[in-house]
C-alpha cells in the first residue's frame, strides 16, 4: 500500500503493509527509534505518539489508520534547533535516567498540556497514568511537567478530527491482509459484502493485542473509526443516544453525559489510561463482552438498549440480552452495533462505581460494582439498583439483594446480611488476577462502602 501521512511536519508517501503496526513502521522503516516498544499491549506508554495532537499508542494502531493524518514523534517535537519546553524541563528537573520511557512520557505530557495548559499536580499524575517509569520515579517527572506548563507552543499541530471522522475512506490490499477504512455505513455494507470474513474494529485496543499474540488471523480488517454516523451523541428530554464509535475520552468531555449519567462517567474515569480512553470506544467495550468491561455494570443499571444494523435491517434489544457470555454477543452475520440508547434515570442520592484491581491505573477489575441509591427523608433506602462486574460470566444483578435493602435504613446488621447475600449471588472463577473466593469477598465488601457513605451523610 501507499500510505499518505504527514509525519513531524513532512508529507510522506510510504510503501508498507496495511496491517503493519505503527510502532514497527516508525522504528524499522522510518528510523524514528525514539518511539519505544515496551509491553506491546498498551500498558506501559513507551510507544506513545501524537496523532492529531492527541496521545495514541503506536503498538495498538495499524499503519492503514494513519492515512491522511498528522503524526508527531519525539523527533518532531523540538522547535527548530531548540528543545521543546517539555524536553528542557525533563533535563533541568532530572526527570530522565535510562531514558527508555522519556519519549512516551514527554509526548503524553504534551497532549495533556494542550488540553490543560495549567494542570494541577493531580491532573498531571492522571494525565501520565498510562506511562510507566522504572527508574526515575514520578516525582521529578511531575515536577518537569509542572515547570513546562504555560510554556507550550500555541502553534502545536492541530487535531485532525476531520480526517479521522468522516474524512476520506481508504482501501488497502497487500500482503497477508486487507485493511478497509469505510467513511459511511453504505460503504461499510459494501466492504462486508466483499469481505464476509472480515474482523471489524474501532479503537483496536483489544484486537491489536490478539493479533500480536496470533490468537486471530482474519483475512481482512475493517476499521470503523472514520464512519461519521457512529460518532454522534444526541439528546432528547428523556434519553441519550450514543454512537458506538464515540471514544471514552469524548464521553468524559461531554457535559450531557456527566449531567445525565454520572454513574457511567465514574466508570469511564477508571477505564484504562488517557491514551486508551482516547482510542477505545464505548461500542468496542460492549462488543468485547468481557465480564470485566468497565462500562457494562453502569449500562445494565441504566437499562441501556443496543441499536444493531445491517445493510437491510435495524433492530433494538436490551443490553442484558445482547451480551450472551464471555466474549459473546447476539450480533448476526453482516451486523454491527451502531448506537447505545439510554433513558435518563430518575433522581438518585448516590451514583457510584468502584472497581478493585491489582493496581490503581490500567487495572482489569477483579470485581466492580455500579450502584444507584435513593434515600427517603426518614433515612430508609427508597430505591436501589446494583450491578457487579467480573464476578460471573456476564454482569451480575440481584433483585433479591435489592429487595433485602428496600425500606431499610442502612444499619450495620442490614448491610452485613446484604453483603452475605451478594456473596451467594455471584458466580466468579479463579484466574490469574484472583481466586473465586477472593472475588466473592470483594463483591460483598464493595456493597458496604457506598452504603456506609450514605450513613455518614445522614
Amino acid at each position: 500500500m501507499n500510505l499518505r501521512v504527514r509525519i513531524n511536519g513532512s508529507e510522506m508517501t510510504i510503501e508498507t503493509a496495511p496491517e503493519r503496526r505503527v510502532v514497527d513502521l516508525l522504528r524499522q522503516e522510518l528510523g524514528l527509534t525514539g518511539t519505544k516498544e515496551g509491553c506491546g499491549s498498551g500498558e506501559c506508554g513507551a510507544c506513545t505518539i501524537l496523532v492529531g495532537g492527541e496521545g495514541h499508542l503506536s503498538c495498538l494502531m495499524l499503519a492503514a489508520q494513519l492515512e491522511g493524518r498528522e503524526v508527531t514523534t519525539i523527533e518532531g517535537l523540538r522547535e527548530g534547533d531548540r528543545l521543546h519546553p517539555l524536553q528542557e524541563a525533563f533535563v533541568r528537573c532530572g526527570a530522565v535516567q535510562c531514558g527508555f520511557c522519556s519519549p512516551g512520557m514527554i509526548l503524553a505530557a504534551s497532549a495533556l498540556l494542550k488540553k490543560k495548559p495549567e494542570p494541577t499536580r493531580e491532573e498531571i499524575r492522571e494525565g501520565l497514568s498510562g506511562n510507566l517509569c522504572r527508574c526515575t520515579g514520578y516525582q521529578k517527572i511531575v515536577d518537569a511537567v509542572e515547570a513546562a506548563a504555560g510554556l507550550m507552543n500555541p502553534n502545536a499541530p492541530p487535531s485532525d478530527t476531520a480526517a479521522a471522522v468522516g474524512g476520506p475512506g481508504a482501501s488497502f490490499r497487500r500482503g497477508r491482509q486487507t485493511v478497509l477504512l469505510p467513511r459511511s455505513l453504505p460503504e461499510l455494507w459494501t466492504c462486508l459484502a466483499e469481505e464476509p470474513g472480515a474482523r471489524i474494529f474501532a479503537g483496536g485496543t483489544d484486537l491489536l493485542v490478539q493479533l500480536r499474540l496470533q490468537r486471530e488471523a482474519p483475512p481482512a480488517l475493517i476499521c470503523l473509526e472514520r464512519i461519521a454516523e457512529l460518532q454522534d451523541i444526541s439528546e432528547d428530554p428523556g434519553s441519550l443516544r450514543i454512537g458506538a464509535g464515540v471514544t471514552h475520552s469524548r464521553l468524559l468531555a461531554d457535559p450531557r453525559i456527566g449531567d445525565a449519567l454520572p454513574v457511567l462517567t465514574k466508570a469511564l474515569e477508571t477505564l484504562g489510561s488517557p491514551p486508551i480512553r482516547t482510542m477505545g470506544t464505548i461500542g468496542g467495550n460492549i462488543c468485547t463482552a468481557s465480564p470485566a468491561g468497565d462500562t457494562l455494570p453502569p449500562l445494565y443499571l441504566l437499562e441501556a438498549e443496543i441499536e444493531i444494523c445491517s445493510a437491510t435491517t435495524t433492530r433494538i434489544m436490551p443490553l442484558e440480552s445482547f451480551i450472551a457470555g464471555p466474549g459473546k454477543t447476539r450480533l448476526g452475520a453482516g451486523e454491527i452495533l451502531t448506537a447505545i440508547r439510554v433513558r435518563k434515570p430518575a433522581a438518585y442520592d448516590l451514583h457510584h462505581f468502584e472497581k478493585v484491581g491489582q493496581r490503581k491505573a490500567l487495572a482489569c477489575s477483579i470485581a466492580s460494582l455500579a450502584a444507584l441509591v435513593r434515600i427517603s427523608p426518614t433515612g430508609e433506602i427508597e430505591a436501589i439498583r446494583l450491578a457487579w462486574g467480573s464476578v460471573g460470566p456476564t454482569v451480575v444483578t440481584s433483585s433479591a439483594v435489592e429487595a433485602l435493602l428496600i425500606g431499610e435504613k442502612p444499619s450495620e446488621a442490614v448491610l452485613e446480611r446484604a453483603a452475605d447475600a451478594v456473596r451467594r449471588a455471584v458466580s466468579p472463577i479463579d484466574d490469574l488476577r484472583a481466586t473465586a473466593d477472593y472475588r466473592r469477598i470483594v463483591a460483598g465488601n464493595l456493597l458496604l462502602r457506598p452504603l456506609h457513605s450514605l450513613r455518614r451523610r445522614r
